[in-house]
C-alpha cells in the first residue's frame, strides 16, 4: 500500500495490478452496491474491483476478473484495504468504527465456522 497515494498492488493470474478508489471510483461502487457492498460475493468483488482498477487498467472489467478467478479471500482482503484507505487515509479506521467491525468480524467468524463444520460433516458422512 503506497500510503501517499492509496495505491495498492494486487496480482491476478500472475500479473501485477494497481488498485486505487479516487471519489470517481467509490461514487462508482455506491451507486451499484450501496454502503456497504457484500464482499463475500464473487461477482460484487470483481464489481467493486474493476471499479478500482478500471483508471490504469481499462481492461480489467468484472467479466475478465471472474474469468481470471483470483484466490477470493486475499483479493477481497486487497479490495477492502484500498476502500479503507480512500475512505479514511494512512490515519486508518477510527476507534469507535473500528469497535463496530470487531462485533460483525466476531459475527463473521461464527457463520465461517458454522460453514465448516456442515461442509465437513457432509464430507464425513459421503454427501
Amino acid at each position: 500500500m503506497n500510503p501517499v497515494t492509496g495505491e495498492y498492488e494486487i496480482e491476478i493470474a500472475g500479473r501485477s495490478y494497481t488498485l486505487r478508489y479516487d471519489w470517481a471510483a467509490l461514487a462508482e461502487v455506491e451507486a451499484e452496491h450501496g454502503e456497504s457492498p457484500n464482499l463475500f460475493s464473487a461477482e460484487v468483488v470483481a464489481s467493486v474491483a474493476s471499479s478500482g482498477l478500471k483508471r490504469r487498467h481499462p481492461e480489467m472489467t468484472k467479466e475478465r476478473i471472474m474469468e481470471l478467478s483470483p484466490p477470493l479471500v486475499p483479493f477481497a482482503h486487497a479490495v477492502q484495504t484500498a476502500l479503507q484507505w480512500a475512505y479514511f487515509g494512512s490515519e486508518g479506521i477510527p476507534a469507535s468504527l473500528a469497535d463496530k467491525k470487531k462485533e460483525t468480524r466476531a459475527g463473521l467468524s461464527r457463520l465461517i465456522r458454522s460453514l465448516f463444520s456442515r461442509d465437513s460433516t457432509r464430507n464425513s458422512s459421503g454427501g
